[in-house]
């Protein structure tokens, strides 16, 4: 039987970072590649000799994320917060897909009463400012949100992005969503039913993410967020009705 092809209009959704596309791996390598990998990524910073402060032009410590120069208190280059990933950004001490949204919030939050834009307003690095404002708006959205955190995770773990035009293995269930997609718009469906029945899957999806994250799974966390892709689409047309 051949395999049922994505539709990409169910399922898209926008990349969060360029990395190469690659077919998975055998569960032993990607155990291998996470270990190392993840090992590589946090240990890059040691590596790195000298951050200088573009004002005071002094070494700024980056044992920690820095907000200011320690030296004359400027404020930091977005290029100082690009050596950090996502997680250390905001305080998380490791990658983890199971985090403390509340406590993200915060840190957000916190972080933003020194580099909104509209509380340096007079300031001569506003343009700098602005710089770090984005990309920090970006880290948090991606972390908030379970699909792009997810697909973020895959990214500096594996090295690995799902393409848009790959096959799911399981047919039963993308038959499931082709049905539910055409049944939407009847006027026989119960949509209120329907919803409360998607996000319960969405929310089973998201745990079974979070086991085979533990588990090093990277097939399995690959197969479910494409699942997970599906029904936040299912859900998103739901809510638009």
């Amino acid at each position: 039987m051949n395999k049922i092809k994505y539709i990409s209009l169910l399922w898209k959704h926008n990349a969060v970072n360029n990395t190469i596309s690659c077919k998975p791996y055998s569960n032993k390598l990607t155990k291998r590649l996470f270990i190392n990998g993840n090992n590589k990524y946090f240990n890059k910073r040691k590596n790195i000799k000298q951050v200088k402060c573009y004002k005071c032009h002094r070494d700024i410590n980056v044992d920690n994320v820095p907000f200011s120069c320690q030296s004359c208190k400027a404020l930091i280059n977005v290029d100082v917060f690009k050596i950090f990933n996502f997680f250390e950004l905001f305080g998380f001490r490791k990658v983890s897909y199971d985090l403390d949204k509340n406590y993200l919030k915060k840190k957000f939050n916190d972080i933003q009463k020194i580099y909104h834009p509209d509380k340096n307003a007079q300031n001569s690095e506003l343009e700098r400012i602005n710089e770090v404002s984005s990309y920090l708006n970006n880290a948090y959205g991606i972390l908030l949100n379970d699909i792009d955190r997810a697909s973020y995770m895959i990214n500096i773990q594996y090295n690995y992005k799902i393409p848009e035009d790959e096959n799911l293995e399981d047919e039963e269930f993308l038959s499931e969503i082709i049905k539910i997609n055409e049944q939407i718009n009847k006027p026989e469906m119960d949509l209120l039913l329907l919803t409360r029945e998607y996000k319960d899957k969405y929310e089973d999806h998201v745990k079974r993410i979070k086991l085979h994250f533990e588990e090093k799974d990277f097939e399995n966390i690959v197969n479910t967020l494409k699942k997970l892709k599906f029904i936040n689409k299912i859900l998103e047309r739901l809510k638009n009705l």
